[in-house]
């Protein structure tokens, strides 16, 4: 990951941290996102429904050049093609066609499949076993992002309504690594999806300890196009970038949340294996900043069977056969040892109230001078309307280790309501100097894009003041902590500098300053070796500026040397 920094780089930098520096006329290069989303989109994708057809592919996460294959059910036989889109901004579209198969203006004949129904609590779970009637070849060249397959009828009285699924097409390892990498609950889609009769939940009867990834979407079952949507527009539309990977992906290579400067999850991300919550705890402890961006986030532990296709829960620990206790599937926070999700969040589940009973509304309670609401027109007391249900989580210092030093809360919502708690977002920095963001609310993107939303009865429109907080969030966010400490060494020729390493594989470079009096900032060295600079050279107070500089070219916050000064000699 460590990518060498230009001279180009250098003087950017420089421009970035000295308000006297001429402004560069350089444009730089887009990004892939950037690059994607200037693309022509289109509306199609957001189609008609019908029960008539459904869907579900073998795969949900796949690699640019990978296949799909995808068993399609025509109930009765008709005939039906399937439309791929990548999900984004698009200018507003929201969508961009990809491939059709089996084109985009031919058709094919449907199959009437063999339903599948079980009312069993245990055992293996209900698969649909319906045969592969369509494979999907995605370009090598596809970025990262949500796809979206659409299998739409042809024939018949439905003709033009379909059914959907998504498959999330992931990084390639060896091409570039995004800044952000956004984790996809394709878990909890899962958890909720009571098709054939079972999902993990008591909806319609006893829930069962086993579902399988090998069936369509069907009631209950969350849909991206819920509380995850609304965030992808807004960061495709700003133009940040980033890419994405399933939670299924996170659990199979822990090291990736390593490659990126900052991991947000999205939406409701509430099942995850201990593989994924160690792959958590390894990304604060090494300097990445996290963004959980919804709530109820890394609430139940559940493990996987059939290569990933089978999430298994028993949602306690007495009824799950796993001797080990780390391993059982229950709660993080009744694990043996403990692992409450504020350990990692700063803030952890509380309520969830009825969903009618609403809106609930977020009041600012940051100070006013908190940059994060630098140019938001928040000011404390402010009302952001209908971004905290369905869920919400709360600050709640559990054990002593959820009691994060210096956590700021952002924003606040109190309840009447004992059982139902407050609501907080919040803020902290970890021991290893990255950042985290707890939005502790399910509908928070809904202030950032109201795709979809008016559905479910909101009204109100994108909060431009949220927007701006979540910009200059992520501002912060993408950028590594600064040094800890600049000391002064003499030496027989000046002085070394030391700023203790960063330990995080991540940054290239540091940047070392002089500044005297109030003079711009003078650049005197860069590079991780150590740092020799010469001694003052005149009177004057002198304060040494240190920055660590990532591997995508964003400098930290600057750390400073006490000052010296130097007097003018007498005669």
């Amino acid at each position: 990951m460590r990518v060498p920094l230009t001279a180009v780089t250098v003087v950017l930098l420089c421009g970035l941290l000295s308000p006297a520096a001429p402004a560069q006329s350089a444009v730089p290069p887009q990004n892939t996102i950037q690059q994607e989303n200037a693309k022509p989109g289109v509306q199609s994708w957001n189609g008609p429904s019908t029960s008539l057809i459904e869907m579900y592919a073998s795969q949900i996460g796949v690699l640019p050049g990978d296949q799909i294959d995808v068993h399609v059910n025509t109930r009765p036989v008709g005939r039906y093609r399937i439309s791929v889109y990548r999900l984004g901004w698009y200018g507003g579209a929201g969508g961009r066609l990809m491939t059709c198969v089996p084109s985009c203006g031919g058709d094919r004949a449907g199959q009437e499949q063999v339903q599948a129904w079980t009312n069993a609590v245990d055992g293996p779970p209900l698969r649909a076993n319906w045969p592969v009637t369509d494979v999907v070849h995605t370009g090598t060249d596809w970025p990262s992002g949500y796809y979206e397959l659409r299998a739409e009828l042809t024939s018949g009285p439905d003709a033009g309504r379909g059914t959907t699924t998504y498959v999330i097409v992931r990084e390639p390892p060896g091409a570039h690594t995004s800044q952000i990498l956004v984790q996809v609950p394709v878990n909890t889609w899962e958890a909720y999806n009571q098709w054939g009769g079972k999902s993990l939940y008591d909806f319609e009867g006893p829930r069962a300890r086993r579902v399988s990834f090998d069936r369509p979407w069907g009631k209950y079952a969350n849909s991206p196009l819920w509380w995850e949507i609304q965030l992808v527009r807004f960061l495709e539309r700003e133009g940040y970038d980033v890419s994405y990977q399933t939670d299924v992906d996170t659990d199979a290579d822990p090291a990736s949340l390593l490659r990126h400067r900052l991991v947000m999850t999205a939406g409701h991300d509430e099942y995850w294996t201990k593989t994924i919550r160690d792959a958590f705890d390894a990304a604060l402890a090494a300097g990445t900043n996290l963004a959980f961006m919804g709530s109820n986030t890394a609430y139940g532990q559940v493990r996987y069977e059939d290569g990933g296709r089978t999430i298994v829960t028993y949602k306690e620990a007495a009824l799950d056969p796993e001797p080990d206790p780390a391993l059982k599937t229950t709660m993080f926070r009744q694990l043996d040892p403990t692992r409450p999700e504020c350990m990692i969040e700063g803030v952890q589940h509380r309520w969830q109230p009825p969903h009618q009973n609403g809106p609930h509304d977020y009041t600012v309670v940051a100070p006013a001078n908190d940059p994060w609401l630098a140019n938001t027109g928040l000011t404390p007391g402010s009302v952001l309307t209908d971004v905290v249900g369905d869920e919400w989580d709360a600050l709640n210092p559990w054990p002593d280790a959820c009691i994060h030093p210096g956590i700021t809360v952002l924003l606040h919502m109190g309840t009447q309501n004992p059982p139902a708690g407050d609501a907080d977002a919040v803020r902290f920095t970890a021991p290893s100097g990255a950042r985290v963001f707890a939005s502790g609310a399910q509908r928070f993107s809904w202030g950032l894009d109201t795709f979809g939303t008016a559905a479910y009865g909101h009204q109100s429109a994108p909060d431009p003041g949220l927007q701006q907080l979540v910009r200059n969030m992520l501002d912060d966010l993408t950028r590594p902590a600064a040094p800890k400490m600049v000391i002064r060494v003499p030496t027989p020729t000046g002085f070394r500098v030391r700023t203790g390493p960063s330990g995080d594989p991540r940054v290239a470079d540091r940047l070392i300053y002089r500044i005297r009096n109030t003079d711009a900032p003078v650049l005197l060295c860069s590079g991780l070796r150590p740092c020799r600079v010469p001694p003052p050279s005149g009177p004057g107070t002198y304060v040494l500026q240190a920055v660590f500089v990532d591997a995508w070219g964003r400098a930290s916050a600057p750390a400073y040397s006490a000052p010296l000064t130097i007097q003018l000699r007498q005669r």
